[in-house]
């Protein structure tokens, strides 16, 4: 019984129960107190080489794309991919610190904010499309686009947490965009390194005709949330795979959604005409 005893209080000090609570119901830090979050252990030695690249750095295809990758970059042309009217439910099943749920939120509101309220990520209730929000032990990865049923955005703590840009960079791929290094005229802006790259990696970096994809007559964007950074799928993290042709021009930025990105998600979901 006193290996028991010691057990149960091991697991009194590092763990509480998990709250499943819809996060947009708590929409003060006070009343977040109230919700039981696991105090997260077993993720700690979880390793990203740096904070920006977190995103790609999962099991998934492109690092961080989970399930079937529709023919559409950038953005999905098909509309049936897309959140009825902007709404996209979500439940949080994942164990996250306070501080992780807080951020998480705080890319709801952002989402909301620049789209003027346009995209709204809501608590679910009985709708039958929504996002499970996880923290599995598999890095950051996303469906892209609505799927139908219950699909999954996973933010393995902590390395998917740390920046604002990894965490939006998840949803919008939820909403509907691939990677910005996947458009028809990515060849005009950068230089892909093959011969840097992790074996089997390749396939990260291929790219679509302009009449599988749209960038919702957008130019090419370095400074968007869904770019690679410079050293993506490098065979030993450091050289560079992915040149910019601007010499001064900075890519894999994950600080936060980018004006062109802002621009096509309104445009994508016909935000203007609402």
């Amino acid at each position: 019984m006193e290996g028991f005893e010691v057990l149960v209080l091991w697991a009194v000090v590092y763990c509480v129960s998990v709250s499943s609570v819809p996060l947009n119901e708590y929409k003060t830090e006070s009343q977040l107190k109230h919700v039981n979050i696991t105090i997260d252990t077993k993720y700690s030695s979880y390793i990203t080489l740096s904070d920006v690249t977190a995103d790609e750095l999962g099991q998934y295809e492109g690092g961080d794309m989970i399930g079937h990758i529709p023919e559409m970059h950038n953005g999905l042309v098909d509309e049936k991919f897309r959140w009825q009217d902007g709404v996209v439910p979500y439940k949080i099943v994942g164990n996250f610190s306070l501080e992780q749920l807080t951020k998480i939120q705080q890319a709801f509101h952002t989402y909301h904010n620049v789209t003027d309220g346009c995209i709204r990520f809501v608590g679910r209730t009985d709708q039958h499309d929504y996002i499970q929000v996880k923290s599995n032990p598999s890095g950051c990865g996303s469906n892209v686009g609505r799927q139908g049923g219950i699909q999954v955005v996973n933010l393995q703590p902590p390395g998917c947490l740390y920046t604002p840009g990894t965490i939006q960079h998840e949803f919008l791929h939820a909403l509907g965009f691939h990677h910005e290094q996947t458009r028809w005229d990515r060849d005009e802006y950068v230089t892909i390194s093959w011969d840097y790259m992790k074996h089997g990696s390749e396939g990260n970096f291929a790219i679509h005709e302009e009449d599988k994809a749209t960038g919702f007559g957008f130019p090419y964007d370095y400074q968007s949330v869904m770019h690679y950074g410079s050293n993506a799928f490098s065979v030993n993290h450091t050289a560079d795979t992915i040149t910019p042709v601007d010499p001064n021009a900075k890519i894999g930025q994950r600080k936060g959604l980018s004006d062109i990105d802002i621009a096509k998600l309104k445009k994508m979901y016909k935000c203007d005409t609402k």
